[in-house]
């Protein structure tokens, strides 16, 4: 990009309080209160944190007391900051002055340098979040489709994984230091030189749409080779369907990317990358949480009893955990007998059972031979009997214990 000439500290001062762009013939700018689209701007801040501070919640919820968290648990929760600095200063910086969708003749030109440098970091803020969410969710489906060993799936949600954490990568650093001095990026008439960011724009916007895509295409192909009823296929396949608003937003990115090259009018074009930059932000975090949501409703617990339920479960946990580290068990620690149930004990928490020691039965072969010790002709040790009861709602649907290593959510 071509390099401005070095200006003076009074022509430095003079450029700062001109009108950022030229007005359209006619039209007198408005540097006090410009027309802006802030009710539209504000809405979708407002409807984009609360789904998803809502689903993350949820996610951690059922974590908490429902299944074991992983790693893309905690990626998920790492995730939130992020999404809620960005979301923040979006709300309070950029709406407050400017605003949304303010037409850049309106603004001088040291408006626009601090409209710049907002943008960007809430861009990095984003990309942050998004290159955790799709982490989280490609690792996540190693865990839910991928069988005790690795199979071709597992490698291409490692291969995507990774490849997604160097997009953003270089996105976060390209945004960071994209002018050379770096203060360029939002002081646009200073010496220097830059790349051409509108070009990076289009090109990144195309590539996440793409992978977006991929997003939905390579669970779906699992799905449908499960072994499931046609309903339930369906039932789950519709569950990580939601992938689809997110590559419409995604689409609707890359559109404006393609509008801000175009346009002279920056702010206006900028606004309109940022409404959907924190949509398709929202979207992954939903892709990545929707999973959790069956739970709450099919294990609730009552929040009046959660105290009770926290002080009878966390020093067990914590105990537990300590004799796993240390490989002393402590025989006193026990749960709750079954005489005594617990109304408020998430069931689908996999139940702790304690083995005790068998002893060897006697077989048709012991009046016939003297066994010597540590002898064992074979035979039947042990029988036992299990009665699996099934219960059916008017919709045909029936009820019961999952089988171990299934997932509840594919209960559909």
């Amino acid at each position: 990009m071509e390099t401005p000439t070095p200006v003076t500290p009074d022509e430095y001062e003079t450029i700062r309080n001109l009108p950022a762009l030229a007005p359209p013939s006619g039209v007198v700018p408005n540097f006090e209160n410009p027309p802006n689209g802030n009710t539209v701007g504000i809405s979708v801040i407002i409807v984009c944190s609360t789904i998803t501070i809502g689903v993350s919640l949820i996610r951690i919820y059922t974590r908490l007391f429902c299944t074991k968290a992983r790693l893309e648990d905690y990626l998920g929760v790492l995730s939130l900051p992020f999404f809620i600095s960005g979301s923040l200063m979006m709300a309070i910086k950029t709406a407050r002055y400017p605003g949304f969708f303010v037409h850049e003749w309106n603004l001088r030109v040291k408006d626009m340098d601090e409209f710049i440098f907002d943008y960007s970091r809430i861009t990095i803020l984003f990309s942050i979040c998004l290159m955790l969410n799709k982490a989280a969710t490609l690792l996540e489906w190693t865990h839910l489709f991928v069988p005790a060993s690795r199979n071709r799936f597992f490698w291409i949600c490692h291969i995507m994984m990774w490849v997604n954490v160097c997009l953003y990568s270089s996105t976060i650093l390209v945004m960071s230091w994209a002018c050379k001095p770096r203060e360029r990026i939002w002081h646009r008439y200073i010496p220097g030189t830059c790349i051409n960011i509108d070009a990076f724009n289009i090109s990144l916007s195309a590539f996440h749409l793409s992978f977006d895509l991929l997003m939905i295409i390579i669970p779906n192909r699992i799905i449908w080779k499960l072994s499931l009823t046609v309903r339930q296929k369906i039932g789950v396949s519709m569950v990580f369907s939601v992938g689809i608003i997110t590559c419409l937003c995604a689409g609707g990115r890359l559109v404006s990317s393609i509008m801000m090259k175009q346009s002279p009018d920056t702010t206006y074009a900028y606004s309109r990358y940022l409404i959907w930059n924190i949509a398709e932000t929202t979207t992954t975090k939903l892709i990545f949480s929707v999973t959790a949501v069956p739970l709450v409703f099919r294990y609730p617990i009552v929040l009046g009893k959660l105290p009770g339920f926290l002080k009878l479960r966390l020093p067990s946990r914590l105990a537990l955990e300590d004799q796993a580290q240390t490989g002393v068990v402590d025989t006193s620690i026990h749960r709750v007998p079954p005489h005594q149930p617990l109304n408020y004990e998430c069931p689908c928490k996999e139940e702790e059972v304690r083995l005790s020691a068998v002893e060897t039965a006697r077989t048709r072969y012991d009046h016939e031979t003297t066994l010597s010790p540590g002898h064992f002709y074979g035979g039947i040790l042990r029988t036992t009997e299990i009665a699996i009861t099934t219960t059916e709602d008017g919709s045909g649907r029936r009820f019961g214990r999952e089988a171990k290593g299934q997932q509840s959510w594919l209960d559909c």
